[in-house]
């Protein structure tokens, strides 16, 4: 899986925590991130096998809300999303930290 700039922060979100259960808006809260790009990077973890979800059981028109659907990451998922930011991190000791400012637009070219 590519690990996008805004995977990792989902990724960095699942893994302050790998137990706890997060629903969507959870992470637009964490990251920063609009729902727009959360959706689909969820989607692509869980194609993935990274995470799983699960749909809450209540009753919507009791608790006054939509239903929640609930993403954990599965155990593999965990290893791989330790692996993959252990990657990231070491490329970018490698490359002095080049590559992340070129992608959240901190170096510009002058040429």
């Amino acid at each position: 899986m590519r690990l996008t700039l805004q995977v990792q922060l989902v990724l960095r979100t699942l893994l302050d925590d790998p137990d706890r259960e997060l629903y969507g808006l959870e992470f637009v809260d964490g990251t920063g991130l609009p729902p727009g790009t959360i959706y689909p990077i969820l989607a692509r973890l869980e194609s993935a096998g990274w995470i799983d979800s699960r749909w809450e059981e209540v009753d919507q028109h009791e608790v006054g809300r939509p239903r929640r659907r609930y993403y954990r990451l599965t155990p593999d998922g965990t290893e791989q999303a330790r692996d993959g930011l252990a990657a990231v991190a070491a490329r970018q000791r490698r490359t002095g930290g080049a590559a992340s400012r070129f992608a959240t637009g901190g170096a510009s070219w002058n040429g």
